[in-house]
């Protein structure tokens, strides 16, 4: 039988990931150098890849190392909490969950946290609470909020981020208008049109990435109108007869339409966020169910029209400013 690896291995990793380095993570755990290999060692063996690289700031982390990262960082959170969860029953006093969200997340994922919680805790109830991403990191901070589903990037911070799925970035306009025909915007005519964008202090890092994502592409976009949510972005494109973004798999209102983007492929990282010290097992779980069933849903439901898409990105940043 395939010996794998065991926590002692996870938290040499970490603690590699964390310093940069293989001596100040020695340092940290109070083991020696050959010791802390040896398990990053048997953690690429088992995994069949390697999860660091050499760089000039000292050791850094590979796709498969960044990939391991998240899973790691959640088997010791469950470890820690493991001994609780199971030597007491929860009291009423733990619940509600307190769970937070953009609005402009696809309300798919809010449905599907509650559904999850409801039948992994059936006498638990939740509270939840809309607001941007950077109010959402401050309340997960200090306290107010157990957990909140947003758009990465967000600013570095202790928090865990567990990936739940990714949406597709295609063009909203308006059904009478003349490409709306194709089955694709064209690339040449985005800078001009695309002039809407939501309040760059809703979600710095997202906003600022989406700009560069399109310079990359070859498009400058100098957006001339703001917004601070997906029924005003609505608004806007019709009334202005100008492009918006939006994330494929949202209805969009009557009259709109929305189309992908000819040579450009855009997405948003959706993700449960919460603390390191969240004293509640369930979240780990919470999140693996909904990466579970959002990655089945995908390959299972067919494929609709992206004409059927509406709302617009945004939401979470750890700061405004």
């Amino acid at each position: 039988m395939e010996q794998g690896p065991d926590f002692r291995h996870y938290e040499s990793f970490i603690a590699v990931a964390e310093e940069c380095s293989f001596r100040k993570a020695a340092e940290k755990l109070h083991i020696t150098q050959p010791a802390l290999s040896g398990h990053i060692k048997i953690l690429e063996e088992w995994l069949g890849q390697d999860v660091f690289k050499r760089a000039p700031s000292g050791s850094e982390l590979t796709e498969a190392g960044r990939n391991l990262l998240v899973y790691a960082r959640y088997m010791l959170h469950l470890r820690s909490h493991a001994k609780k969860a199971s030597s007491r029953k929860h009291s009423a006093a733990e619940w509600p969950l307190r769970l937070g969200y953009s609005p402009f997340i696809n309300h798919m994922l809010i449905e599907e946290a509650l559904t999850g919680y409801n039948e992994i805790v059936p006498d638990g109830r939740m509270n939840s609470s809309s607001d941007c991403t950077g109010h959402l990191i401050e309340m997960l901070e200090d306290g107010r909020l157990d957990a909140a589903i947003v758009t990465l990037p967000i600013y570095e911070t202790p928090l865990v981020q567990q990936v739940i799925c990714k949406d597709r970035v295609v063009i909203c306009l308006r059904e009478d208008d003349p490409l709306a025909k194709e089955s694709q915007i064209p690339k040449s005519v985005i800078a001009d049109r695309l002039r809407i964008m939501f309040e760059r202090s809703y979600h710095p890092l997202l906003h600022d990435e989406i700009l560069k994502s399109f310079k990359k592409f070859g498009i400058t976009l100098n957006p001339t109108e703001t917004f601070s949510a997906p029924s005003e972005m609505q608004f806007l494109v019709r009334q202005r007869r100008c492009f918006g973004l939006v994330r494929e798999g949202i209805p969009l209102e009557p009259g709109l339409v929305a189309l992908p983007m000819e040579g450009i492929s855009l997405r948003f990282t959706n993700a449960l966020v919460f603390s390191t010290q969240q004293d509640r097992p369930i979240l780990p779980m919470l999140a693996y169910r909904m990466t579970q069933r959002c990655a089945r849903r995908s390959t299972t439901v067919p494929k609709k029209s992206v004409q059927s898409v509406g709302s617009e990105p945004g939401t979470h940043i750890r700061r405004t400013g």
